[in-house]
């Protein structure tokens, strides 16, 4: 949040608020006494946090406050980077969702939703969190990316607030301890655990993979999502009889990632797994083409992790990468392949274009979107009101009790809202797959392992959870 050193009248008269001199200058109380997008601080009405803003949904006064914060910028400083792809997308899913929700007549009350772009930036994530908490008085967040979702966390569990992450794979958040307790930490995506362990298997058990004897592991530093993964793959790799290198290096640091390449090049692997968002797998690719080892000419072979799965990585504005990633292989948590991800794949191509498929975590999106509007029909059946615990307690409730599953489609949301309304049960089926809860509020699923096929990611097969 920005603060200022001097504010003359002047400046507090075009900012529009009221103001008085008793026990000092002072021009607000609370933010109420603010204009739209400002916060009441020591009495001044200042910026909201950088980032914050965009406002979807539902405008009355009598909607149910939800926020999101969302890595939808590559950097908060350098405005060219430009925006995350997938990111984008899964805002797309998470807004064709809450549209379909606070369609009339199907829900009492409609959903407010105030979206800050955190810009992969965990402080920035904070400042933005605890706005939303305190000054927009969200009942549940939504939130991208395991850091991030950590950073968040600790503000908005003690807080009361449900945190619904779409994207936030690090085994972390497993043992999160505010999780057990409260039941205010939920994911729709899998655990690390489960990719990374399928990602190990593939390497030492399939006969796509499993002649290659050298092995090379570039990991994201200093981040829960890439050290979730380099623990969970390292782990099982070391107990074999293939020669394993894992490096390390820095996101969006060039320098590291320019001495990671050159440690690797000089191991020669036989295949490389890459954990780690596109814009560095894009950086990492073009930075072995100058290598001697790392490139397809010599033999080598790429692999990445499901943050690497955008559209951005097989853009024809980078045609050596693209070139040199065909027929690379990777994982991410499979899509769901029932009536569910049907329908909401047909309804995403017609609003914005893009075949959901080829982004991660664009049904887990949508999926954590509608689970909100689930829980919040629990919350408002059994107590009258809308809050992060009740809506929680309703989450544990969407794990058994119908049979078979309901699909959570527009058309079906209301035999499910209905049920949870009173008090009780029901099994869905989302457009990610089963949302089967455990006792952590995690919904274990199968890995998809695709393959770079021209401009798109081609689904080989789905493995189920080792």
């Amino acid at each position: 949040m920005r603060a200022f050193g001097i504010l003359t009248v002047s400046t507090l008269l075009l900012a529009g608020c009221s103001f008085t001199t008793a026990g000092g200058l002072s021009e607000c109380e609370t933010s109420a006494d603010c204009r739209e997008n400002q916060v009441c601080t020591q009495n001044f009405c200042l910026p909201q946090p950088a980032g914050c803003g965009k406002h979807y949904g539902d405008s009355s006064t009598d909607a149910v406050q939800m926020g999101a914060v969302l890595p939808l910028s590559l950097s908060a400083t350098n405005p060219a980077a430009g925006q995350d792809e997938s990111e984008v997308q899964g805002l797309n899913a998470i807004l064709l969702a809450l549209d379909e929700l606070n369609e009339p007549g199907r829900s009492s009350r409609k959903i407010s939703l105030n979206v800050c772009d955190t810009a992969f930036d965990a402080t920035r994530t904070a400042l933005q969190t605890q706005w939303l908490v305190t000054e927009k008085k969200v009942v549940a967040l939504l939130t991208a990316g395991s850091s991030q979702t950590l950073s968040a966390a600790a503000i908005t569990l003690p807080a009361g607030v449900l945190t619904m992450a779409s994207s936030a794979t690090s085994p972390e958040l497993t043992s999160k301890e505010d999780n057990t307790k409260l039941g205010l930490l939920w994911r729709t995506a899998p655990s690390d655990a489960i990719q990374g362990r399928v990602i190990a298997n593939l390497l030492l058990n399939d006969t796509r993979f499993n002649t290659a004897q050298k092995v090379g592991l570039l990991y994201l530093d200093k981040d829960s999502y890439g050290l979730g993964l380099f623990e969970v793959i390292t782990e099982r790799m070391r107990g074999s009889s293939k020669a394993f290198q894992p490096v390390p290096y820095l996101r969006k640091d060039e320098a590291s990632m320019i001495s990671a390449v050159t440690q690797l090049d000089t191991f020669d692997p036989d295949i490389t797994v890459v954990v780690g968002f596109e814009d560095d797998a894009t950086f990492l690719v073009k930075r072995g083409l100058g290598s001697t080892n790392l490139k397809t000419a010599a033999g080598h072979r790429w692999f990445f992790s499901d943050s690497a799965k955008d559209a951005a990585l097989v853009d024809a504005s980078e045609p050596d990468v693209r070139a040199e990633v065909q027929g690379a292989h990777g994982t991410a948590p499979a899509q769901g392949a029932g009536q569910a991800f049907n329908s909401f794949q047909l309804r995403f191509i017609q609003k914005y274009g893009p075949d959901p498929r080829n982004f991660s975590f664009t049904s887990h999106s949508y999926d954590a979107m509608y689970l909100l509007g689930l829980g919040m029909a629990y919350s408002q059946g059994t107590s009258n009101s809308v809050t992060g615990i009740k809506i929680a307690e309703g989450l544990t409730k969407v794990s058994a009790g119908s049979s078979p599953p309901i699909e959570l489609t527009p058309t079906n949301f209301g035999k499910a809202a209905i049920e949870l309304a009173a008090g009780r049960s029901v099994d869905v089926e989302g457009a990610s797959g089963s949302l089967q809860f455990d006792a952590t509020g995690e919904a274990p699923s199968p890995i998809e392992l695709w393959q770079v096929e021209g401009s798109n990611f081609r689904a080989l097969e789905n493995i189920p959870p080792p």
